[in-house]
């Protein structure tokens, strides 16, 4: 059995409570069933009043850790007073990963979102899309121009001042850089329209807004296409338009 036991944060919780729960601070709740559970390690020290004893904590919490409640302060003395040691980390699920991939630009924005950005622009397509999805057999968004991974967005001209850009970036580290190259843009001229996670707490959040985008929180979850065209299951994450206009 290993000496250290890791706790996984659930990643679609609140900003707040997951900065907290990195700290230490907060409820089992917050986290993916440990191995070993608190159960294995009470059974182990020989019982609830054992493990009360030797942990130096109330009966009480012995009994919520058991059953799959308590704190982490809690938990942590009685993982420590089994020899363990506790290290708390983020838990990201398979579709929070690809959904925040730097690299996985493939996930496609949901039609009924790109149409009512046309309609209330009065538009039927835009200039560009410079973050196009690469390796799908449509091209959902009607645009004049579009770039995909391979030809560097970042890189090019988003056009002439009056072009009307949609940009739905890779979600991941990258991110930061696609805002940067849209407040560039928008400087010069280019209307932008971004659909982006809703991290008020972020940077580059805080970045995009003094540089003059204005934020329209979406209602409910998004549901992404796939590379099939398909949607999949509703997004780990609030989204958000940015309008620089």
């Amino acid at each position: 059995m290993s000496r250290t036991i890791t706790l996984k944060i659930f990643p679609d919780l609140p900003s707040h409570t997951r900065r907290r729960a990195l700290m230490g601070i907060g409820s089992m709740a917050c986290v993916h069933a440990p191995s070993p559970t608190p159960a294995q390690i009470i059974e182990g020290l020989g019982g609830i009043r054992a493990a009360s004893r030797t942990a130096k904590i109330g009966l009480d919490t012995v009994y919520r850790l058991a059953a799959g409640e308590g704190t982490f302060a809690s938990y942590r003395k009685l993982a420590h007073a089994a020899g363990f040691r506790v290290l708390i980390t983020e838990g990201k699920s398979e579709k929070w990963k690809a959904l925040h991939s730097s690299q996985d630009m493939c996930w496609q924005t949901p039609p009924e979102i790109w149409r009512s950005v046309l309609n209330r622009l009065g538009l039927e397509q835009f200039d560009l899309d410079p973050c196009s999805p690469s390796g799908i057999s449509t091209q959902p968004i009607p645009c004049a121009d579009r770039y995909t991974v391979d030809d560097d967005g970042l890189a090019r001209s988003w056009g002439a001042p009056g072009d009307v850009v949609w940009v739905n970036p890779p979600y991941g580290r990258a991110l930061s850089d696609w805002i940067d190259k849209m407040i560039a843009e928008a400087s010069r001229g280019v209307t932008v329209i971004a659909l982006v996670p809703a991290r008020t707490g972020t940077r580059w959040w805080h970045r995009a807004i003094d540089g003059g985008g204005k934020p329209e929180f979406l209602r409910g979850r998004l549901r992404f296409l796939g590379k099939d065209g398909m949607p999949g299951d509703a997004a780990p994450f609030d989204s958000a338009l940015i309008w620089f206009m």
